[in-house]
């Protein structure tokens, strides 16, 4: 795995590669023990292997698969830098998912690549690392820069926090491989950074202030002056010139090919426009698909919509929520250190000392006395039902037992109708888990396999390139290279509608604006979202709500003619409300027959009222149709048992 001494007697660098799937592993190892000036000094399957080798070898460079075994590429970048603070991780991944980018490189890896991208891109990575230069795609290196635009306002009150991602962002905003150009609204020049100076051959000073049309050859400068209100007026992302050979033009009056793509962002100045150039004589732009980061959770007791209670091991009240002092009409100050039994009926107190005892012994989520009919007792001395739930929680100070109490009043009186929800929301989960299990399934055999093998094959193509010189040979293995690289895209944008992975690791409305990305650019119809969540609905309900939308937007796309669509997700009497608005052609709704092709409006309405909820649709010919639905917020089986079940980990 050597490759001795390069040209000037430099020691070549040396790289690990950790990747569990072998056919890429192996390609990766060969295309890198082929390259002058890098040589191959280990290969690993998991993230244990990973963070061993490089303790041994001390490596230059790690290429560190993103889901490999054992922690992936976030775990072993993070402990390698420990063990071989001199070695420069970086991730490799199936998916532009901006959730993982920022994680990956705060453990340390200097960049993140797709894989699929061409094998020079990834020599070029490993080249780039040893210098300190990251390697990221345009496109997500935009989403970045809407990230930390959003997020500054968010994380305001971490300081730290922000002006360590600051200082990351403008890392690398220098260090990215593609020209970066921010503009205001009237399209002067804000900043640039190091690659458009050597790019253009302008200074920084020549640049700022200028017309961003400065950058193009006088044939092109019109449209993109005239279309800059349109794209100030949508902030995703979307390629500038669409349909057009797009052309830079440098200070001395030459012209090169480039791909430019521009994202708005809102700061406190204003809105500005983020252009990224990347030069098409060299390398082609990357089309992979965005993820966002970025899951909160936030339990906020005092808000909970139960009384909270949280007892010692001994019992006493140690905290009690707002929701507690409405429900049994007791002041806090009151209730803190005094037994919990004392809003409890009398009777059941030795049977509830029993039942807390066992908890503390075994302190899983659940609920309390299930089975039994158990109350709690007011201030006045009014006994009323309730639905207990229990969680341990750990702290500095001992185990403390955290009980949820919900007044059972009204539900008793709902038992049969709660019982009749109960099963009809079981068939709808069953149905939609077992939907979406395979769709997991398929999703994880083209990831784990499909993919794997057709990158493989790219990288052997590059190796075989490089023993011919045949023109004609070298075009047609170019050609074929192409054809890959187009196989890649289609699996990964398959992977995209089986299930993405914005929907699990960021939230609905991320993953409605992936698809509605992709749909602006497969089709006329310019489609908008607007995303007033504050919250995320739980992953069952999630998921309906997502493929409701989905069945919707292909009418949408197959049958409405329309020129826009717009998407509009609110939180709307205690559940989610979605709203889907077009201009197209309509129709009355007096003869909306089923049509062959066509998913009729009684199906996906069946599948609201399964959930729980309810859908409605308004249409007039030539006017355009709303559909809008609502799903309740737990569209998920529940058990035909009374009492309250709380998430496990729910209080701990």
């Amino acid at each position: 795995m050597s490759q001795g001494m390069t040209d000037g007697d430099h020691p070549p660098l040396r790289v690990i590669v950790a990747e569990d799937e072998e056919p890429l592993r192996a390609a990766l190892a060969d295309l890198i023990a082929r390259q002058s000036g890098l040589e191959l000094v280990g290969t690993a399957s998991d993230a244990d292997a990973a963070i061993e080798l490089a303790r041994t070898l001390q490596p230059d460079v790690a290429l560190l698969d993103m889901r490999m075994p054992g922690g992936g590429g976030v775990r072993a970048a993070s402990e390698i830098l420990a063990v071989s603070p001199g070695t420069r991780p970086i991730a490799l991944s199936a998916y532009e998912e901006r959730s993982k980018v920022l994680d990956v490189l705060r453990s340390g890896a200097v960049s993140y690549i797709v894989k699929g991208a061409a094998p020079t891109e990834i020599i070029e990575a490993i080249r780039r690392a040893v210098r300190d230069q990251s390697s990221l795609s345009a496109k997500l290196m935009a989403d970045l820069v809407g990230d930390v635009t959003r997020d500054a306002a968010e994380r305001a009150g971490a300081y730290k926090l922000a002006r360590r991602d600051e200082s990351r962002f403008r890392q690398l905003l220098e260090s990215t491989p593609d020209a970066v150009v921010i503009i205001d609204v009237d399209g002067n020049i804000l900043l640039v950074n190091e690659q458009t100076m050597r790019l253009f051959g302008y200074t920084r000073l020549e640049l700022v202030g200028r017309p961003f049309e400065t950058l193009l050859p006088p044939r092109l400068r019109e449209s993109p002056a005239r279309n800059r209100a349109a794209y100030f007026s949508d902030s995703s992302a979307r390629p500038l010139g669409s349909g057009l050979d797009m052309a830079g033009m440098r200070k001395d009056d030459t012209e090169f090919p480039v791909d430019i793509s521009l994202r708005v962002s809102e700061t406190d100045e204003g809105l500005t426009a983020t252009a990224f150039i990347r030069d098409l004589t060299e390398r082609r732009a990357s089309d992979a698909m965005l993820r966002k980061n970025a899951k909160h959770f936030e339990a906020l007791l005092e808000s909970a919509p139960d009384a909270v209670v949280i007892v010692d091991a001994g019992g006493k009240i140690f905290f009690a929520n707002q929701q507690t002092e409405k429900l049994f009409g007791y002041d806090r100050s009151e209730l803190l250190d005094r037994p919990v039994e004392v809003l409890i009926p009398e009777r059941f107190h030795e049977h509830h000392i029993a039942l807390r005892d066992g908890y503390l012994a075994n302190p899983q989520p659940r609920p309390i006395g299930a089975g039994l009919e158990l109350a709690g007792r007011r201030k006045n001395g009014i006994e009323f039902p309730v639905d207990i739930s229990l969680s341990g929680i750990e702290t500095s100070d001992g185990r403390l037992v955290a009980a949820f109490v919900r007044d059972a009043t009204d539900r008793k009186a709902r038992a049969d109708v709660e019982r009749d929800i109960a099963a009809r929301r079981a068939v709808l989960t069953h149905l939609v888990s077992a939907g979406e299990d395979e769709r997991r399934r398929i999703a994880a055999d083209i990831h784990d396999d499909s993919i794997q093998v057709v990158t493989a094959a790219g990288i052997r193509l590059q190796i075989m390139r490089e023993s011919l010189d045949d023109p004609a040979q070298l075009l047609l293995l170019d050609e074929l290279g192409d054809t890959i690289q187009h196989a890649i895209s289609r699996l990964r944008h398959l992977l995209f509608e089986l299930r993405p992975p914005a929907l699990d690791h960021e939230g609905l409305g991320p993953a409605l604006r992936m698809y509605l990305d992709v749909a602006d650019e497969q089709t006329s119809t310019a489609y908008h979202l607007d995303d007033r969540l504050t919250s995320q609905p739980a992953e069952a309900t999630r998921v309906i709500l997502y493929r409701i939308a989905q069945e919707v937007l292909t009418n949408v796309r197959k049958h409405a003619g329309a020129d826009n669509a717009t998407v509009t997700l609110t939180e709307r009497e205690d559940g989610y409300h979605v709203l889907v608005a077009d201009d197209g052609v309509g129709f009355a709704l007096a003869a909306a027959a089923e049509r062959p092709g066509h998913l009729g409006i009684a199906a996906i309405s069946e599948r609201a009222e399964l959930a729980g909820g309810w859908l409605r649709v308004s249409s007039t010919p030539d006017r355009g149709t709303t559909v809008e639905f609502w799903i309740p917020p737990d569209a998920e089986q529940r058990p035909p048992e009374d009492g309250l079940q709380l998430p496990a980990g729910v209080g701990t």
